[in-house]
């Protein structure tokens, strides 16, 4: 933490543990948005609504600032405790676009309540950005913006310049996007250029017209791809006509690729986001997360029946059931490894665009469990003969690592290419899914080379 940030957040500390609101709103005031947001993470839960509340009453689209530049948790957190009347306050000085942010990762009951209460303009500039996002939910809808500033291709430096000056001031201006006569986007000139030409020229005879844009239709994936392609710190959105109808800026790019790693992060642990916004709700969380508990208790029920079928195999060496815990714990590792890899690389689109990439990223996982299959079964076994002092157990315990490993390696490449391919996010392959159908698979492999091999164990 800087010095500048203890120094704040001990001042507010104070003068909220005092309640002087007055001292609050003097702070809060003359600092900046971003420096507030980061005090925020460093105040407890109570704190935090005596800040937030005070931004409201003291300067709504301050708050509203704030409350942009703040964490998922803390949004989350805020949305639970503030009232309906200074939510409502708040959201309505939110653009439409963050709005759309906040209703997709939220519970719906608590939806159908913030709808209800927002001005009827929101409302509706709402249903239409939820219109194209129900097509299309990765569509970039939520994150376009309209601070942008357009003119025609005809008029003469010196206008522009006019129409500049005359600009909201809270609209950020590095670029001016020019349109035609039918208002299709044909070109853009930066601000200094502006500055820096002849007044008496036309716009149309300085601008360049080789101008990278995105479609309204476009994915946020592809969105992305194109900000690191081209390194840009602004990107114009057209419509099917051509026309400009918003920008989207690096920040909310980099937004975007913080939620999807949140997201990315709570399919892998078989969780939901909505636990953000229930954050002290033991039973709530719970509920949340007992779906994919239930598909790992099931999947887990079918390895006990797998096992009860190998009764005859345990009975005859008790020894060979020591080794379960392990074959289930590397092969669910080797599965989860492969299985991470392979989604990522599929929702980068590298391996989703050619099957020859895919197929060599199989083969190089093979490769991996392979080595590692080795490795680990020749250590293990090794370890088991001397341990049980029975070489032979040590060779079956080795072989049946080696192949449970490989073939966890060879699950985990392609249960995400399957549920890519089914429509499904890639991404929930890594988790509970991977390991359930690893620990049924890799544990009937080991059983069932015990069992070919039982005849040769002998204490």
């Amino acid at each position: 933490m800087s010095p500048i940030i203890e120094v704040l957040k001990e001042t507010l500390k104070r003068a909220i543990g005092k309640r002087d609101y007055k001292t609050i709103e003097k702070i809060i005031i003359k600092t900046h948005k971003g420096d507030i947001a980061e005090v925020f993470k460093h105040l407890n839960k109570e704190e935090r609504k005596i800040l937030m509340l005070t931004l409201i009453k003291s300067n709504i689209q301050k708050a509203a600032d704030v409350f942009q530049d703040l964490e998922e948790d803390i949004k989350s957190e805020l949305l639970r405790n503030l009232s309906s009347k200074d939510l409502t306050n708040l959201l309505n000085n939110l653009p439409v676009n963050e709005i759309v942010k906040i209703i997709d990762h939220i519970p719906d009951d608590v939806r159908d309540i913030i709808l209800k209460n927002l001005e009827k303009k929101k409302v509706e500039e709402l249903e239409g950005l939820e219109q194209l996002l129900t097509t299309n939910e990765d569509n970039i809808a939520s994150i376009i913006r309209e601070d942008f500033l357009s003119i025609n291709e005809n008029i003469t430096v010196y206008e522009a310049l006019e129409i500049v000056k005359n600009t909201d001031k809270e609209i950020e201006i590095l670029y001016i996007y020019v349109g035609d006569d039918k208002n299709r986007l044909i070109g853009v000139v930066s601000l200094k250029d502006l500055i820096t030409s002849p007044s008496n020229i036309l716009v149309k005879d300085m601008m360049i017209r080789e101008l990278i844009t995105v479609s309204i239709n476009a994915t946020k994936e592809e969105t992305i791809d194109i900000f690191k392609r081209y390194d840009l710190y602004i990107l114009p959105v057209i419509n099917d006509e051509e026309e400009l109808v918003g920008v989207v800026y690096i920040q909310d790019i980099i937004d975007v690729i913080s939620e999807k790693t949140t997201e990315d992060f709570f399919k892998m642990a078989g969780a939901k986001e909505e636990e953000l916004f229930y954050q002290d709700k033991t039973f709530k969380i719970a509920k949340l997360r007992m779906p994919w508990l239930l598909t790992a208790i099931f999947g887990e029920f079918i390895t006990a029946i797998i096992i009860s079928f190998f009764s005859f195999t345990i009975e005859q060496f008790l020894p060979i059931i020591f080794f379960l815990p392990m074959v289930a714990a590397l092969s669910g590792n080797i599965s989860s490894q492969a299985a991470i890899i392979t989604a990522r690389g599929l929702k980068e689109g590298r391996l989703s665009e050619n099957i020859v990439d895919y197929i060599r990223s199989i083969i190089k996982e093979l490769k991996v469990a392979l080595v590692i299959g080795f490795g680990v079964g020749l250590l293990v076994g090794l370890i088991s003969s001397l341990w049980i002092n029975n070489h032979k157990l040590g060779m079956i315990v080795g072989v049946a690592l080696f192949f449970s490993i490989v073939i966890a390696g060879l699950i985990g490449s392609l249960i995400p290419y399957i549920m890519d391919k089914m429509g499904k996010d890639p991404t929930l392959a890594t988790g509970v899914l991977a390991l359930t159908i690893t620990d049924i698979i890799g544990i009937s492999i080991y059983l069932s080379v015990a069992t070919y091999f039982i005849h040769y164990l002998h204490l």
